[in-house]
């Protein structure tokens, strides 16, 4: 393992691919992982782009890698695909949309699978994010599943949430509004040389001024990102969020709650571990699993009495 994260260190994208599958697949060494690395965080730029599918984000992500790279920005991108209820499986289809990005040693494009995780995002993605952080990659790019709005994870991890959406969504758009509209930075109507494409920004106006008070007001960024038009506003705007991220202290106070969080994340890892390895092994509690099989045992005071056991184990071990 050191050898892999030296290797890591000295920019071997292998060993960063490595280190990526290590974690998704929740490695016993996952942790070890983040320990080494997380001093080399805290750099990169992180944008989610996120809405219902359909609205083309795929090829609007595909337009953004190639603007930030003509700036010499080193890009990572993380596609996330909507897994499969009976294989778990995913199709990752933008591997095929991008394929140019593989050959550019300036973008490291991965796609990782929801495997059942609800929020839009696969489970490991704070992880991932910071191995691509620690690795040198200066904007990270977040393209999310598309599930409506229901897709609010991104909210955690990103700097910049862009919200896409297209003419013609009918119910859909109901719902963009109900939701994942709330924690957008930034609003674009994509795929604008279709009919209703100015009834969209119209109605996405009215719901901004129905939204609450904040520091913020998202821009509303008509695009075509099939024909390469409005990327050029779409980035002047992220970067008129990032400035302003900066100047308001509101960066700072994401960059300690995103701290915060991955310090629970780290403890609910450890616990996990701590339960499947060794305690739910017990003959204790394997004695109370078996009375909950055979309904001698309510499954909910079974639960009280797992961690009474547990909470008296770690007691006496002190």
């Amino acid at each position: 393992m050191e050898k892999l994260i030296e290797r890591f260190i000295q920019k071997d994208r292998m060993a960063l691919s490595k280190l990526i599958t290590l974690v998704e697949n929740d490695s016993p060494k996952s942790l070890d992982i983040m320990k080494a690395i997380y001093p080399l965080t805290g750099k990169a730029y992180v944008l989610g782009v996120t809405g219902p599918p359909g609205a083309g984000k795929s090829t609007l992500v595909d337009k953004l890698i190639r603007n930030f790279r003509n700036k010499a920005y080193r890009v990572g991108v993380l596609c996330v695909d909507p897994s499969s209820i009976f294989s778990g499986g995913a199709f990752l289809g933008d591997r095929v949309r991008m394929e140019w990005a593989y050959r550019d040693d300036g973008v490291y494009l991965r796609s990782l699978a929801t495997r059942g995780a609800l929020g839009g995002l696969a489970p490991r993605v704070s992880e991932i994010i910071k191995l691509m952080d620690a690795f040198g990659k200066e904007v990270i790019i977040v393209e999310t599943v598309g599930v409506g709005q229901m897709e609010a994870d991104i909210m955690r991890y990103a700097d910049t949430k862009v919200v896409v959406s297209v003419p013609g969504l009918g119910d859909q758009m109901q719902a963009l509004k109900a939701g994942i509209l709330e924690i957008a930075d930034v609003l674009v109507v994509n795929k604008a040389d279709l009919p209703g494409a100015r009834d969209v920004v119209d109605d996405l106006q009215m719901m901004l001024y129905l939204r609450k008070d904040s520091d913020w007001t998202p821009e509303i960024i008509l695009t075509e990102a099939l024909n390469d038009r409005g990327i050029s506003d779409l980035y002047a705007a992220m970067q008129r969020h990032r400035t302003f991220l900066g100047q308001s202290g509101l960066k700072e106070r994401q960059t300690r709650l995103q701290r915060e969080h991955a310090c629970y994340s780290a403890i609910e890892e450890r616990l996990k571990n701590y339960l499947r390895e060794s305690f739910l092994e017990a003959e204790e509690v394997k004695k109370i699993f078996m009375r909950v099989q055979e309904g001698g045992l309510n499954p909910y005071q079974a639960a009280d009495e797992i961690l009474q056991l547990l909470f008296s184990k770690t007691h006496r071990g002190r």
